[in-house]
């Protein structure tokens, strides 16, 4: 027997070796991650129901893979995200909110091409799912749900003022809140509006600003974390800037000296008048629409797209993208990465919106809710959501609303309040 066959023989042994080898689990690795075992620590901001089914599934075909699930809230994520990475104890897979990337995105991994890639992000999801790109198009995250800024309505206010629809522009909602806005003899407002102006009333201010900022051209940060708030667009020759603009208009509607005005700092907190039925139109995030209803099973509402500049404006709005991240840190990225994708993926993103009563934010799936009066609108506003580079939510939170109190109360003009908001945005 010649050297050659001897050769080709020892190889054919050696690749049936691997071959048994692989099969029977000696070299997992090589076999995939849909059959290599493992534990998975998730945490997320959802009741663990909603994901029991799709962990079950997921597990049936990976005996050896064991899921387990933390709720967590938005206010303690950040301090115990990074408490568990000093610890070393790092989850493994995490729902991790688009306000905080700017922030953190240096603690998550990128997922393995093999996984998902830049075109499926862009191709699949919502537009603002680029946000969880890297610099060179990593993916960061793969988006899970979205909440956004829409518009509530109350339908017997609107009758009782003969009016049928929603605005669909700013300038409408400008004329129908000051239609339905009612006053007593002394000024008092008994019946409002609408709710803007105020940032001590109303919990949702700064992200109504942030929206109406985002509509004018006004970036706040831009994508390298230079402040931007007040500056001119460096491609216009117009000498209005946008954020003036935006402001000016949220601050007359709780400006006693303004036609305009339909809302004042002695009114109840802006989502309880709503409730109350003393509200026809609330600025809200669709997450809040189970929250309504239960509080007032009664109260005869409907749910509308956020208003735009102009009919023909390309729709946006704010709000938040949540993505399954897998943070560095973790020790089980691969497996980690294998059931985010799982969970995104159109049947299981499908059950999970529908378990929420909410959409999903991939593309393929959005166009089932079109018949829905409800989810239509969140499914057209999750297209619409446009995510800043916020640098600190918590902090920015504070700066925006600040501001639009300072305004308010007379302890700045409008320019100097946006000055300093935007002094207060480059502290470090």
């Amino acid at each position: 027997m010649s050297k050659f066959q001897i050769g080709l023989i020892l190889g054919a042994i050696v690749l049936l070796s691997i071959a048994v080898m692989i099969i029977s689990g000696v070299l997992p690795g090589l076999r995939g991650d849909e059959y290599s075992g493992g534990n998975i620590l998730m945490w997320g901001f959802e009741d663990e129901n909603f994901f029991n089914n799709p962990f079950h599934e997921f597990a049936q075909s990976r005996p050896n893979v064991q899921i387990r699930y933390l709720r967590k809230t938005r206010a303690d994520f950040e301090s115990e995200f990074l408490n568990s990475i000093a610890r070393g104890e790092s989850p493994d897979l995490i729902v991790f909110p688009s306000d905080l990337l700017s922030k953190h995105k240096d603690k998550l991994s990128f997922a393995p091409s093999i996984q998902i890639t830049e075109k499926e992000i862009t191709q699949q999801y919502i537009e603002s799912a680029s946000s969880f790109l890297g610099p060179k198009n990593e993916v960061m995250g793969i988006p899970l749900y979205g909440d956004s800024l829409i518009l509530y309505f109350n339908k017997d206010i609107f009758t009782q003022n003969l009016i049928t629809l929603p605005p669909k522009t700013w300038e409408e909602f400008l004329g129908f809140a000051q239609k339905m806005t009612t006053k007593d003899s002394s000024g008092n407002i008994l019946v409002s509006g609408a709710a803007l102006g105020r940032a001590s009333n109303i919990n949702n201010a700064a992200s109504i600003l942030a929206a109406l900022f985002l509509q004018a051209g006004e970036k706040i940060v831009n994508e390298k974390g230079a402040v931007v708030l007040g500056d001119l667009p460096q491609d216009s020759n117009s000498s209005v800037r946008p954020a003036e603009e935006a402001f000016r208009f949220f601050a007359d509607f709780a400006n006693p000296a303004k036609t305009a005005q339909s809302w004042s700092a002695a009114l109840p907190e802006a989502r309880d008048a709503f409730t109350g039925g003393k509200l026809a139109m609330y600025l809200g995030f669709a997450g809040e629409h189970d929250l309504i209803k239960s509080k007032n099973p009664h109260l005869n509402f409907g749910v509308s797209a956020l208003p735009q500049l102009s009919k023909e404006a390309r729709p946006i709005t704010s709000g938040y993208l949540f993505a399954l991240s897998v943070p560095k840190a973790s020790k089980n990225q691969s497996l980690a990465w294998n059931l985010a994708k799982f969970l995104t993926g159109t049947k299981i993103s499908a059950l999970f919106a529908t378990s929420k009563n909410d959409a999903s934010p991939r593309r393929d799936v959005l166009p089932s809710y079109s018949g829905n009066s409800v989810k239509s609108v969140f499914a057209e506003s999750l297209l619409a959501l446009r995510v800043w580079n916020n640098p600190d939510p918590v902090r920015s939170e504070n700066i925006l609303q600040t501001m639009i109190e300072d305004l308010a109360l007379g302890k700045s003009t409008m320019r100097d309040s946006i000055d300093k908001a935007k002094a207060k945005f480059n502290q470090k």
